[in-house]
């Protein structure tokens, strides 16, 4: 009897039903899986990641607006000697003829304290004060994403009093008077009552750093303050680079204000340097000697004192090669090679800007290199030299030429290498240089083109450009 051996068959529709079974899960897994990620914070830009371009999607025309056009890894060397044009449109502070009647008008100082890090917000929050409801989104948003602490508390209609005092912790109205070329003398007060901030005329603000984002537009709108009807807003801003905060440059940033006072002065309604010399500094500075006979060889020729390293131009490239190169000393953090002479050492001495004008004073030359390149950010760096009566060797602002004597500086930008600078600094003759101080003590206004400011004070300056209406 012989052995038959058969197999089973699986039948055909079994396997057909199986596949189709297989299919539909991993349809609703995929579909799944999407839902999720489309969900996740990634997806909506608060993560580190970017979100992935959808490759169905299609784009009708061309977007053209300045602010799609730089993405985070965008030129800043570009976009800070290119900045996005603005609507020439001449701006006001428009005020209602029935605020002019009900009294002086009211100028409310939107700040808030952006190291939110440092703060005990638990002990804060044991001090609350009542806000309008109309600031409420903005203190719950800025809770969520400056505090970011999910057991901190603040009942709505109410957040700390830490706010009334933040920067200069003075919290009472301050009542002024400032001259108006169109009615004459106006009355206002300066006001940081967040109680009362519904019946402000004007948002003044000066301090709107800690909006910035990575990303387009590149601030956080919702760190802004309400825009209420009837109310102005004015904005100051000079002590900064737009290199560390690029949206201060962008036109849907800038185009919220009804008035901006400040530096860069291509962007600004009412340009004000960003750091000004009155025609008195401009004497003084025309009044200092040389410290060294031209005709005498230094042992050392250069000198600086930055102790911000992490710049956004090549700033910490030209101070290494100074060092290595040049002999430069180097008396602040980056590149320290030299201490401060004992005699200057001591908070009696003096002011640190002291310090540094006699201690690069013992050099023909002085680094004057600022922390990025963008146009219109002239800073005392290069002041600072002269004061010191010393050359400046200068890195920075692509106007700079506007903002100082002609012939008075090396421009780092004028060498194709380091080494060309340097053989240049070495090489010189350095008298053609301070020429310039017999035509300013003539007339001081002849210091520059565009860094003299004898305007009023921010406030005043609003003031003088308000239109009641």
């Amino acid at each position: 009897m012989g052995l038959t051996i058969s197999r089973n068959r699986i039948p055909r529709g079994f396997i057909v039903r199986s596949i189709s079974l297989i299919i539909i899960i991993l349809v609703i897994f995929q579909t799944y899986v999407s839902h999720i990620q489309s969900q996740s914070p990634l997806r909506q830009g608060t993560g580190s990641a970017a979100a992935t371009h959808n490759p169905r999607a299609k784009y009708n025309a061309t977007n053209n607006d300045e602010l799609t056009q730089h993405p985070p890894t965008y030129n800043l060397e570009k976009f800070c000697s290119t900045y996005p044009t603005r609507p020439t449109k001449k701006h006001h502070i428009l005020i209602s003829n029935k605020a002019k009647e009900d009294g002086p008008l009211k100028i409310f100082y939107w700040k808030q304290e952006g190291l939110s890090e440092n703060i005990d917000w638990h002990k804060e929050s044991e001090t609350m004060c009542p806000v309008p409801l109309e600031l409420q989104a903005f203190f719950d948003h800025y809770r969520q994403t400056k505090i970011k602490d999910p057991s901190l508390f603040w009942k709505t209609g109410y957040v700390p009093c830490f706010f009334w005092k933040t920067w200069d912790r003075q919290i009472e109205d301050r009542p002024g008077s400032c001259a108006s070329r169109e009615y004459g003398e106006l009355d206002y007060i300066f006001s940081t009552n967040y109680t009362d901030f519904v019946n402000a005329d004007i948002i003044f603000m000066d301090y709107a750093f800690t909006i910035g984002i990575d990303k387009a537009p590149y601030f956080d709108q919702m760190l802004l303050p309400p825009r209420l009807a009837h109310q102005s807003w004015a904005l100051l801003f000079f002590d900064e680079s737009v290199g560390y905060y690029p949206h201060y440059a962008m036109p849907a940033f800038l185009n919220q204000f009804d008035l901006t006072i400040g530096s860069p002065p291509q962007l600004m309604d009412v340009p004000n340097p960003t750091y000004p010399i009155t025609e008195k500094k401009a004497l003084e500075l025309a009044n200092i000697e040389p410290t060294h006979p031209f005709d005498k060889t230094p042992e050392h020729f250069i000198a600086f004192m930055i102790s911000n390293c992490a710049a956004k131009n090549d700033r910490m490239g030209l101070i290494d090669k100074l060092v290595k190169s040049a002999g430069a000393h180097s008396y602040g953090y980056c590149g320290h090679n030299k201490e401060m002479p004992e005699e200057l050492k001591g908070r009696e001495v003096g002011s640190w800007q002291y310090k540094k004008q006699k201690t690069l004073a013992s050099y023909p030359f002085g680094l004057a290199a600022e922390n990025s390149n963008c146009l219109g950010y002239i800073t005392e760096k290069i002041y600072d030299v002269y004061a010191s009566g010393s050359i400046p060797v200068y890195m920075g602002a692509p106007d700079i030429a506007d903002f100082v004597p002609e012939g008075s500086y090396i421009d780092s930008r004028n060498f194709k290498t380091y080494d060309d600078l340097i053989h240049y600094m070495k090489t010189v003759d350095r008298e053609p240089f301070y020429r310039w101080k017999d035509i300013v003590k003539k007339d001081p206004t002849k210091f520059c083109k565009k860094c003299l400011y004898t305007g009023p004070s921010p406030w005043c300056t609003i003031m003088d450009n308000v239109h009641f209406v």
